[in-house]
């Protein structure tokens, strides 16, 4: 190409437009879709080093300028806001040619807070400036919960879910269990409480030896005291922590909590791992894997602790990074502002720095080793691409099913797959407005309907239906009407069972426009993608089908209390956990719900009164 001419016509035909401001700028292609969002602290500068750098650029930004057809941008007052408004728009628009976190989901956080009168320890998932201490992330949920199952036999922190401490007649089971110190009857000073609360505080805060040393003191002085039955408790409780102890690994003699970086790379593909470090031991870690990635490593850290630290998340004082990053005062400032307290971005390698990065660096490079030898075990893609005969290859698949009981509380689900792993933030509920009755295949053309008959919606690679030839047909029927059937391929995948002549039948797929079911080989990595994908669609909607029960169930024996409308239920259910914590409640804590007369609390609590007791022995069950 002569140098007369510009590589990119449209950039260069909107550069005298573009100011010398702060802010982000966005390539679009011609259907207006985002394919690249980025910053600069000068846009026209930015934006003129693409044309200056004629054969210098990579293959990946060279495609970019080739498939740009419009070129937006966005002032903001502050680098950090620049910064900021990137993060938003990439997670927002999730452009083809930005290095895109695909899994951000947050993982659970214990939250314990100090100005509750008696306080309990709370599974939450995003992280509040309110004050209340904050433990995690626990990639693990089972681990978590081993964690607090301990945790409730040693300290003793109620466990019930009511806002407040609630008011009862008689404990729970959990405090026959020996599980709670029942606060909620009288049976514990809020001092003794309060004792307790700081045992739980140091055991998570890894103040281990004050605990310990507390523990043996109460011991040994109950023990003189002749107290041998609460003697006996606390060795027990004693014994319980150590072993818990025991079982963690010290990484590093700092007290603070650390999150350590570590990126492997084998050709295209990059790995991404993150070592949370607590208290001085490593606690868990995920992996991140970018596939045909030719971002350099400074981009792809880069990309990533923009778009994994965003708010609701919990932040740790320090984050060491295996090299400096050019953005780095620039990030370290917006976690700074973000987190309302101090934020470093450490890339020193001295000391137990340097440790814990070789440590992140070789588990790295280990997950990554591990995730190339299971895809060259089998390629589950290119198998259902060569096999289903697609036209490309199915990097993003959806699934969709049905979920009811007798045509009541009726839902549908879809999920979302890339590159062979969960994309949750695509995942979509429905709730059933038009079938009444047990009519799966009405409820399946108007999810169809709903979701793909919107102006814009994207397109999967391929649609997976959970069910055989008849909810088969149903979809492409529905396809056909929206204009889709052409451009969105579709197969039903039919669980394995018993056919009415009791033969035994596997998992098989079924084609538009096949009388035979398809069947792939046992075991392939194709059909345990798809089987997989499909029981991820069954657990979403069964989830949100029991979900929308629980909720109609409550509301319906709301109804039958006069004075009880929407309003007033919404207010009700946002108050209390459930419907037991509402029986539970006392007049007093009824008359705190916003909006909720003397007279109307009064008839919800004589409605709860006046029921038949059910048979259910001489405690309450526990929260």
């Amino acid at each position: 190409m002569p140098d007369s001419e510009p590589s990119c016509p449209v950039l260069t035909a909107a550069l005298h437009q573009i100011p010398t401001s702060c802010g982000v700028y966005l390539f679009k292609d011609k259907s207006g879709r985002v394919l690249y969002v980025g910053k600069a602290v000068n846009l026209k500068h930015r934006l003129s080093s693409y044309l200056k750098a004629q054969g210098k650029l990579n293959p990946k930004t060279t495609l970019l300028l080739q498939k740009m057809a419009q070129v937006d941008f966005l002032l903001t007052a502050t680098e950090v806001e620049a910064l900021i408004l990137e993060r938003n728009l990439i997670k927002e628009h999730r452009p083809r040619f930005n290095v895109v976190l695909r899994d951000d989901k947050n993982y659970l956080c214990l939250r314990l807070d100090l100005h509750e009168p008696f306080p309990r320890l709370a599974l939450v998932r995003r992280f509040a400036s309110d004050g209340a201490h904050y433990f995690g992330p626990f990639v693990s949920s089972a681990a978590l919960r081993d964690i607090l199952k301990v945790m409730k036999r040693v300290f003793r922190l109620r466990s019930c879910k009511d806002k407040g401490t609630p008011k009862r007649t008689r404990p729970c089971l959990n405090y026959q269990l020996g599980r709670c110190l029942a606060p909620c009857v009288g049976l514990v000073s809020e001092a003794e409480y309060r004792q307790a609360v700081q045992e739980a505080l140091w055991f998570l805060q890894g103040q281990n030896k004050k605990l310990v040393r507390q523990l043996r003191t109460q011991m040994e002085a109950a023990a003189v005291d002749l107290k041998f039955e609460q003697a006996a408790i606390l060795r027990d409780r004693l014994a319980a922590i150590t072993r818990l102890i025991d079982r963690q690994s010290i990484a590093t003699p700092s007290s603070k909590d650390q999150d350590v970086l570590g990126l492997a790379r084998e050709g295209d593909q990059a790995l991404v791992l993150l070592l949370f470090v607590r208290r001085g031991m490593v606690t868990g870690r995920l992996t991140y894997e970018f596939s045909q990635s030719d971002s350099s490593d400074a981009e792809l850290l880069d990309a990533f602790l923009k778009q994994y630290y965003t708010p609701g998340r919990l932040m740790p004082e320090d984050i060491l990074l295996p090299w400096p990053l050019p953005d780095q005062p620039l990030l370290e400032e917006m976690l700074r502002e973000q987190k309302r307290a101090p934020v470093r971005l450490l890339a020193s390698r001295r000391g137990h720095h340097g440790r814990l990065l070789d440590l992140a660096a070789e588990n790295a490079r280990a997950a990554l080793k591990t995730l190339l030898e299971a895809k060259a075990q089998g390629e589950p893609l290119q198998e259902l691409q060569q096999r289903l005969q697609l036209p490309r290859l199915p990097q993003r698949l959806e699934c969709l099913d049905i979920s009811t009981l007798q045509g009541a509380q009726s839902v549908g689900a879809l999920v979302s797959f890339s590159d062979g792993q969960p994309n949750r933030s695509s995942y979509r509920r429905f709730r059933i407005r038009e079938v009444e009755g047990q009519d799966d295949f009405a409820m399946l053309a108007e999810v169809v309907r709903r979701h793909y008959g919107r102006p814009g919606q994207a397109l999967p690679d391929l649609l997976v239906i959970d069910g055989g030839r008849g909810q088969l047909a149903v979809v492409v029927k529905v396809l056909t009407e929206l204009g889709l059937v052409a451009e969105l391929p579709v197969v039903g995948l039919a669980k394995a069972g018993v056919t009415t002549t009791g033969k035994v039948v596997r998992d098989r797929l079924y084609l538009p426009g096949r009388k035979n079911p398809l069947f792939l080989p046992p075991g392939s990595p194709g059909l345990l993608l798809l089987m997989h994908l499909r029981d991820e669609a069954h657990r979403f909607a069964v989830s949100y089908h029991r979900q929308q029960a629980r909720q109609e169930a409550l509301q319906s024996v709301l109804t039958q209390v006069p004075g009880l409308g929407p309003q007033r239920q919404k207010n009700l259910l946002s108050r209390f956990a459930d419907l037991t914590a509402i029986r539970q409640a006392s007049l007093e804590d009824l008359l705190a719900v916003p909006g909720l007369p003397r007279a109307v609390a009064q008839a919800l609590l004589d409605y709860f009164n006046n029921e038949k007791p059910k048979p259910s022995g001489p405690q309450s069950a526990p929260e």
